[in-house]
């Protein structure tokens, strides 16, 4: 199967291995900007070197695959399946919006773009993710895409001097297929 380039319905996703370096550098400043660092486990700048190290090693990875998702000309944000096992037929998704990109609802067509990869493209299972508790718009949005919490990582992530739990949801095949028409 080929990840390199993928387009649903009118997104264009590009695996971050084959994106150049310019493209890759606002990526970087997506992910390094305030409002997208502050909900990631790690709210640590990311430098060049870094980023450059990490987009190396997906090169070999089976594992983790992160997209550019591209709308007409912009770059509305970044869709990730993390943690692929291709034999249980499950994973992680990750999603981060483009903090400058004005269009209306971008969080909910990642999400969209993003179940529709899991569930008809790589024939996933299950879906998975793990998001902040403080958190509330993402919780929200993947309530609306049909996600249910499943679990509760406690005191898992250390923030501003604070510990703070970890949300699990899910998703499954059955559920996206069963009101896939209805969101």
């Amino acid at each position: 199967m080929n990840l390199e380039e993928i387009i649903i319905d009118d997104i264009v996703l590009k695996n971050f291995t084959i994106l150049n370096r310019q493209t890759l550098e606002t990526i970087r400043k997506f992910r390094n900007h305030p409002e997208i660092r502050k909900w990631m486990y790690s709210d640590d700048i990311i430098t060049k070197r870094e980023h450059r190290n990490f987009v190396n090693s997906l090169r070999k990875d089976r594992k983790n695959f992160y997209f550019l998702a591209i709308k007409d000309t912009n770059l509305i944000g970044v869709i990730s399946i993390k943690k692929l096992d291709i034999k249980n037929r499950n994973g992680y998704l990750g999603i981060y919006v483009n903090p400058e990109e004005k269009t209306k609802n971008l969080g909910k067509i990642l999400g969209k773009v993003l179940i529709k990869l899991a569930f008809e493209i790589l024939k996933l299972h299950t879906l998975k993710l793990e998001v902040l508790e403080n958190n509330e718009r993402a919780i929200n949005l993947y309530e609306k895409l049909g996600f249910k919490r499943e679990g509760l990582l406690r005191e898992f992530v250390y923030k501003d001097n604070n510990w703070i739990n970890v949300i699990i949801m899910g998703l499954t095949e059955n559920e996206y297929f069963a009101n896939k028409d209805i969101k």
